[in-house]
């Protein structure tokens, strides 16, 4: 197998194995023979694309276009997810949601589009790092007003508050400190944060 698939080949075998799935489940999953699995795992054929994303998905895992530049980024993001022992809680993905669906109505009320999108964007990376009960207890006094936003919206001064908040608990999940045998990478989500 060309060495440009070989990673991917080595992340999918282990995920059909860490989730005790044999190539005939992932099989009747993605569509694909068994004997296509079997191809692809050992390495003997190279897969398309849409079989690669096939397989992917019959183990809930998804395919994602990076930009080079944020690489550091994602992968400390990984890491930090998989040598987490904590879980996002239901309480920080209902309040993500209300958080985005209140964003999809009111992006208007930012005082700038570079800040909707870095809400926006902090939001969706919030969906999936978990934050430690002292940091859910900050997110819920920022977004205290999200009841009333309705009858009452809150000022463009108010929403760069929320928005300042959002993005430093993002960015302090981001950064969360894990053993100190791993590097961490030198990179910033955004040059303007204060990183006092």
């Amino acid at each position: 197998m060309a060495y440009k698939t070989e990673h991917i080949r080595q992340q999918l075998r282990a995920a059909r194995e860490a989730q005790k799935m044999s190539q005939r489940e992932l099989s009747a999953r993605s569509g694909l023979t068994q004997s296509h699995i079997s191809q692809i795992e050992r390495g003997t054929m190279e897969p398309g694309l849409g079989s690669l994303v096939d397989v992917a998905r019959a183990l809930d895992l998804e395919i994602v276009l990076v930009p080079k530049k944020l690489m550091p980024a994602m992968r400390n993001i990984l890491d930090n997810a998989s040598a987490s022992s904590d879980v996002v809680t239901s309480d920080q993905r209902k309040l993500v949601g209300r958080l985005e669906r209140w964003f999809a109505q009111h992006r208007g009320g930012f005082g700038s589009a570079s800040e909707a999108d870095t809400f926006k964007d902090s939001l969706a990376l919030l969906r999936h790092l978990p934050l430690s009960a002292e940091e859910m207890d900050t997110f819920n006094e920022a977004t205290a007003r999200l009841d009333r936003w309705q009858a009452d919206p809150p000022s463009r001064q108010e929403l760069s508050r929320i928005a300042h908040v959002v993005r430093h608990l993002r960015n302090g999940a981001v950064h969360r400190e894990r053993d100190d045998a791993v590097p961490r990478s030198a990179y910033a989500l955004d040059e303007d944060d204060d990183h006092a």
